[in-house]
């Protein structure tokens, strides 16, 4: 199973369909996308992806949310973690007897300096999800947790003055208190590498893919396809992994 997770950045429908071009050569049979509004663009890509006959299941953001399209058969919506602050931000879908949880973290700038507001709700945001996440994790079964996470790991090549700690505590927690992979860190142990840059070519990894330990040997490659990013359709690269069939 392939599956490649893009932040749209809540597009208008102009970039909206210049992604879905994209997206249609892409050789992926799940995706999920993050930063979804309710605007035309987003609605088009949810349009769109219906009318080709792909399983499509959203969250209900409220402000911004996840999209998850399944070009391969039918997803089943399965309870996820259910975090008190922005519970829009996730949705989880079972397909091929693996949960995929798509995330959208909430954000703060770790370039330049955030509103009070902006860090304090990043710093709730992170409380809620991470003890959901404890809570809901140990019965959920084999797990992809893939999405724009808004949390930068910690190995960058350029100071980033504004990462919160609470963000560096929770990416750190994913391994040493949930027992989480990151399986781009898999197949690429030692690489730095960007998945969001701003405008002044400053960035970090913030879009992940992690699993748990049963799935760990069935991550055959996780890797970053800056095309989208490098083309000006987002500010974010596409993150692929590709999971091997279980065997029997």
């Amino acid at each position: 199973m392939r599956v490649l997770t893009l932040n749209v950045a809540n597009p208008p429908a102009d970039r909206a369909k210049g992604l879905l071009e994209w997206l249609w050569h892409q050789p992926d049979e799940l995706l999920v996308l993050t930063e979804v509004g309710r605007g035309k663009g987003s609605q088009l890509i949810g349009q769109v992806c219906r009318a080709a006959g792909y399983d499509v299941h959203a969250s209900d953001p409220g402000d911004l949310g996840v999209l998850i399209v399944s070009r391969d058969g039918a997803l089943t919506d399965v309870r996820g973690p259910e975090p008190a602050v922005l519970p829009g931000r996730v949705k989880t879908v079972a397909t091929q007897g693996i949960t995929v949880l798509g995330v959208y973290g909430a954000a703060s700038d770790p370039v330049r300096y955030s509103s009070k507001t902006q860090r304090q709700r990043k710093r709730d945001w992170l409380t809620a999800y991470d003890d959901a996440l404890a809570a809901w994790l140990p019965t959920a079964g084999p797990t992809l947790m893939i999405g724009d996470l808004n949390l930068v790991d910690p190995v960058h090549d350029v100071p980033l003055k504004y990462v919160l700690s609470e963000e560096t505590a929770v990416y750190e927690g994913l391994s040493a208190r949930h027992d989480l992979t990151d399986a781009y860190r898999l197949s690429h142990p030692d690489e730095v590498d960007v998945s969001w840059v701003d405008h002044s070519g400053v960035g970090c990894r913030y879009d992940h893919a992690f699993v748990t330990a049963d799935l760990r040997d069935r991550v055959a490659a996780c890797d970053l396809d800056h095309g989208p990013r490098e083309s000006g359709l987002t500010d974010h690269s596409a993150l692929r992994i590709d999971l091997l069939d279980a065997r029997p």
